[in-house]
């Protein structure tokens, strides 16, 4: 089954919001230098590039004292609230993606029988039901006959109170602001959980998946013949995409603040996966949500090494080079988000000790 990915245009999301990198490079005791330790791979005389990788500092926020988590975001249950499946929450899967998105989606319908709200309840001619319903595809997977992917679809799921019906397993979609305060409410909350992956494979990731994908609604036929430098130098390359995403901000500058409410939101109302720790993330979701027994061992274990809508392409660049060092500038919010994510993880492992 082929899925179809969520993506934004870059152009109307960061770029031409950067800040000018002579002023906003800061050296200091504080800043973040964990992600220059991770990907350095070159010698000691690179040091000096290494100040490229430290945080931008941003201008202090306007809003201090106000409450930390948007208000859209109010129907996610927080994490420390008990979970049972008794209580009518619906676990809410959020498809970043190139972060093993595909991968988690199939393997619960595939492995698990999970019935998913996405993209695929719409496809064999049920885009235009009246009625909701569980419909079964060719391939056994179960699905609701809506599309939670995309803001018109989510609007017809409202209409059909997917969530309500209480036929739903998963629900996945690219687009908390749309779908939670549209689909869930105080009486049907939902429990957030997502897959992280590192920021700059994942940009590049999605460079070289877009040269091929003409299937995708956003392909752009002019990322075909670029190098990567040529796209990383251009408007067209992403930034600082998912930090964005997580906290509704899609064009105006980042304050200070802003990482806050990223880092707030992660630790109160996410459980958090990661792609470099695939096997660790699927055991947590599988015990927290008690998912229950897949059809056989092999078929989970099939997903987590091989992944779904995987495609090889070059690795990364060499972290001193002048596109890595780009690359940094312009995402310089999602390897902050990152890091903390990978904190994070490690933190909520007291979750699972039992």
């Amino acid at each position: 089954m082929r899925r179809r990915l969520i993506f934004f245009d870059p152009k109307t999301i960061d770029v031409k919001n950067l800040l000018d990198m002579s002023q906003a490079y800061v050296t200091s005791d504080a800043v973040d230098t964990k992600h220059t330790v991770e990907y350095k791979q070159t010698d000691d005389g690179a040091k000096e590039q290494g100040q490229l990788h430290q945080r931008l500092k941003l201008p202090p926020s306007s809003a201090e004292g106000k409450e930390l988590i948007p208000p859209s975001l109010n129907h996610l249950a927080d994490l420390s609230d008990e979970y049972t499946k008794e209580n009518a929450e619906v676990p809410f899967f959020w498809h970043v993606p190139k972060s093993a998105g595909s991968t988690i989606k199939d393997m619960y319908s595939n492995c698990y029988g999970l019935v998913e709200a996405s993209e695929s309840g719409i496809t064999e001619g049920h885009e235009n039901d009246e009625v909701l319903q569980v419909v079964t595809l060719e391939d056994g997977w179960k699905f609701l006959n809506v599309d939670t992917t995309i803001p018109t679809g989510i609007e017809r799921a409202a209409r059909m109170k997917a969530v309500e019906s209480d036929m739903l397993d998963l629900l996945v979609s690219p687009l908390p602001y749309e779908a939670v305060p549209k689909l869930l409410s105080s009486d049907h909350k939902g429990r957030f959980f997502t897959v992280f992956r590192d920021p700059i494979e994942r940009v590049i990731s999605i460079f070289y998946y877009l040269q091929k994908a003409t299937h995708e609604p956003t392909y752009n036929p002019a990322l075909a013949n670029m190098t990567l430098e040529e796209y990383v130098f251009s408007d067209l390359a992403e930034s600082n995409f998912i930090t964005r995403c997580l906290i509704d901000k899609m064009e105006a500058p980042f304050v200070e603040e802003d990482f806050s409410v990223a880092r707030e939101i992660l630790r109160t109302k996410t459980l958090v996966g990661l792609l470099d720790e695939m096997e660790e993330s699927v055991r947590r979701f599988d015990s927290y949500f008690e998912f229950g027994q897949p059809k056989n061992a092999s078929c989970v274990e099939g997903y987590v090494k091989r992944g779904t809508n995987r495609h090889s392409h070059p690795g990364l660049p060499q972290s001193d080079s002048p596109v890595y060092q780009e690359l940094l500038r312009k995402n310089h919010m999602d390897v902050r988000v990152y890091k903390y994510a990978v904190e994070l993880f490690h933190e909520q492992a007291s979750m699972f000790r039992n």
